[in-house]
């Protein structure tokens, strides 16, 4: 074990329930109680491989399992690869596509390779939750179904809009609590956290906990990041993603690009480790600059101090001064619409949209003719950020 003693340090408690934490159920107060007990827990969080990487929403539970972790309790990670394959009804408005096992096998690949960037190897416990659901008879499920309240469920708002649309709705996405529910109960685990989106499902769990093991269960729901404009969340569905598996350019790009700056403060809170204090400085400042000091904390925990260091200068190089990147990636020439097709992996329709725009240049000039071919030496830019180099 990591760390092999509590620490009941009342600042680092106090940060624990409230910088990434919105709610706490029973409360924070008796959160405080159990870990002034000095008594390990046992907490975890549930992913499902619906997607292949892991992003910067992620991190948000598990940084806030770190600090529990440099606490001295016991992170548990469960990977979801049975209800992944049902799908969570969660905010939908439509019932989720069905995944095959297999599916579920190729997205889940490189979760653990993703969390050991927050959570040292070791550190933690992994489970897959087919180990008990995909082993429950169906006289066991419904025995644990008579626990949870059909009417409940039904009044569940998300499901109330989808009736009064006319959306289907099928069982199946009723008993999703259910089965998150008894992860819980499987594990016989001390709390769970995850967004507060996922209140509802964490809450099925404590109530099943609490019926059947007369256990009470802690839930962390913690904030999630919404974008102030759309009330979006960043999630693999809705778009704007970071991933962990992007590289430092991208990393830093798709930050520059995606956080609007009224929402740098929060993804420096929520998403990164610095303290409190030096964030509340540092948004007096000029926007686009802190915006920037974001960016490369991002790369910088991810990649290191280099990296960070590689990307701040070279985003300075190519944006702030209008000079052509260090490296390139090198294409065949070809007519343009082909060629912007092929590296924005675009349709013929959207790639002439995208040069109609005036978003790709050759050598610096806007070029909008779709059959014009550059050549050789050429440097093709499309969009603000990505540069290929005709070989």
């Amino acid at each position: 074990m990591f760390w092999k003693k509590t620490n009941t340090d009342e600042k680092k408690v106090k940060e624990l329930l409230t910088r990434r934490i919105e709610a706490v159920f029973p409360s924070k107060e008796e959160v405080r109680v159990r870990l002034k007990e000095g008594k390990e827990l046992r907490i975890y969080l549930g992913i499902d491989p619906t997607g292949l990487d892991l992003h910067l929403g992620h991190t948000i539970p598990l940084l806030f399992l770190k600090q529990l972790l440099e606490l001295g309790h016991k992170p548990v990670l469960v990977i979801g690869d049975f209800t992944a394959r049902i799908g969570d009804p969660t905010n939908k408005e439509a019932t989720r596509k069905s995944l095959t096992e297999e599916e579920v096998k190729n997205n889940m690949r490189n979760y653990l390779g993703q969390v050991y960037k927050i959570l040292p190897k070791g550190s933690f416990e992994v489970k897959y939750n087919s180990a008990w659901l995909s082993k429950m008879r169906l006289e066991e499920f419904l025995i644990l179904a008579s626990n949870l309240s059909a009417f409940e469920l039904m009044t569940r708002s998300m499901f109330k809009e989808r009736r009064e649309k006319g959306n289907f709705l099928g069982t199946h996405e009723f008993l999703y609590p259910l089965m998150q529910g008894y992860d819980s109960v499987a594990m016989k685990i001390d709390g769970e956290v995850g967004g507060n989106d996922q209140t509802f499902n964490m809450l099925v769990g404590r109530d099943l906990e609490k019926k059947l093991l007369n256990k009470d269960k802690f839930v962390f729901a913690t904030r999630l990041l919404v974008d102030a404009e759309s009330g979006k969340k960043m999630s693999k569905t809705e778009g704007g993603l970071i991933s962990l598996s992007d590289s430092p350019q991208d990393m830093f790009g798709k930050t520059m690009k995606t956080v609007p700056d009224e929402m740098t403060a929060l993804v420096f809170r929520l998403c990164t480790e610095k303290p409190l204090e030096w964030i509340e400085e540092k948004s007096k400042g000029e926007p686009y600059e802190f915006k920037k000091e974001l960016a490369s904390e991002l790369v910088r925990m991810y990649y290191g101090e280099k990296e960070a260091m590689d990307t701040w200068q070279e985003w300075n190089k190519v944006f702030s001064k209008g000079e052509l990147p260090s490296e390139m990636e090198e294409v065949k020439t070809a007519k343009l619409v082909e060629l912007v097709g092929l590296v924005t992996q675009r349709n013929s329709s959207s790639t002439k949209t995208l040069i109609d725009q005036g978003a790709v240049k050759v050598n610096g000039e806007v070029k909008k003719e779709w059959n014009f071919t550059p050549k050789e030496g050429d440097v093709v830019q499309i969009g603000p950020k990505k540069f290929v180099k005709i070989k």
